[in-house]
């Protein structure tokens, strides 16, 4: 069995073209935790409550004996999360081990540009060292 997670996109604009502070947030969510209620995220910087999540739709692309199958998540995570927390995050939701079997990459739609993504590399760094070559709709 081969399984591998790949390509990362945000589900919308995240960031105007002049700088990367905006975020989407989708107002139907309840962005806040309630007292002593930790983060679904354990790993990177824990936020105090009411700390702002972030949403950021990860495609997966999973092969098995029989047929390749594709789906998206959309992942919420905080300002100190690092690739290694939204793999986990994934993994944790189908119940997988092997957490270092796992990877993430950034790809652009126009071109054969691949990115494989450190796994100790926040997502907000990801975010300022990509968005800003590229727009963000270029990205998957």
């Amino acid at each position: 069995m081969s399984t591998e997670l790949t390509q990362v996109e945000y589900d919308r604009p995240l960031a105007s073209s002049k700088g990367m502070a905006a975020a989407y947030l989708d107002p139907t969510l309840n962005h806040s935790l309630g007292p002593g209620a930790k983060s679904r995220l354990s790993v990177g910087t824990d936020r105090p409550p009411g700390g702002l999540d972030r949403v950021l739709r990860v495609f997966h692309y999973f092969e098995s004996n029989s047929e390749p199958s594709t789906w998206a998540s959309n992942i919420r995570h905080g300002d100190g999360t690092d690739i290694r927390g939204i793999i986990q995050k994934i993994l944790d939701i189908h119940k997988v081990r092997f957490v270092s079997c796992f990877g993430l990459r950034l790809s652009r739609r126009q071109c054969e540009e691949v990115h494989w993504l450190h796994p100790d590399m926040g997502v907000s760094h990801v975010r300022e060292r990509y968005e800003l070559k590229r727009p963000q709709e270029e990205w998957r």
